[in-house]
């Protein structure tokens, strides 16, 4: 009987994931700060991928990605010693992708914030 809940258990998972429409929601959030440098991380309301840059630019699907801290931590932060454009948006694992932004395209859907250093 086990096996077969286990197998139930991934039906419906597998039907939730089918049944996605919803886009990701994420913010940035800052974890630390000095007098030269800022750190910060994303939050993400649900399992999703975070792209993202610093330079100002758009962000796509190239461009870099929030990784995982380590094993159980949650996800990396981000240092910064300047202030700092940061633009990112997210995708689930359905393959939505936060705001309708279209990464390929020249919307500008994406999330957009500057981050601080030092008080400026």
């Amino acid at each position: 009987m086990e096996f077969a809940n286990g197998q139930i258990g991934i039906l419906e998972v597998a039907l939730a994931y089918g049944k996605d429409k919803k886009d990701p929601r994420s913010s940035l959030s800052v974890t630390g700060q000095d007098a030269s440098s800022t750190k910060f991380t994303f939050k993400v309301n649900e399992p999703a991928t975070v792209y993202y840059t610093l330079d100002g630019s758009r962000p796509t699907l190239k461009s870099p990605k929030l990784e995982a801290a380590g094993l159980r931590e949650g996800a990396e932060s981000l240092t910064v010693d300047k202030t700092t454009d940061v633009r990112w948006f997210s995708v689930d694992i359905a393959g939505n992708v936060e705001n309708n932004y279209k990464p390929d395209g020249r919307h500008t859907g994406y999330r957009h914030e500057v981050v601080r250093v030092g008080g400026h």
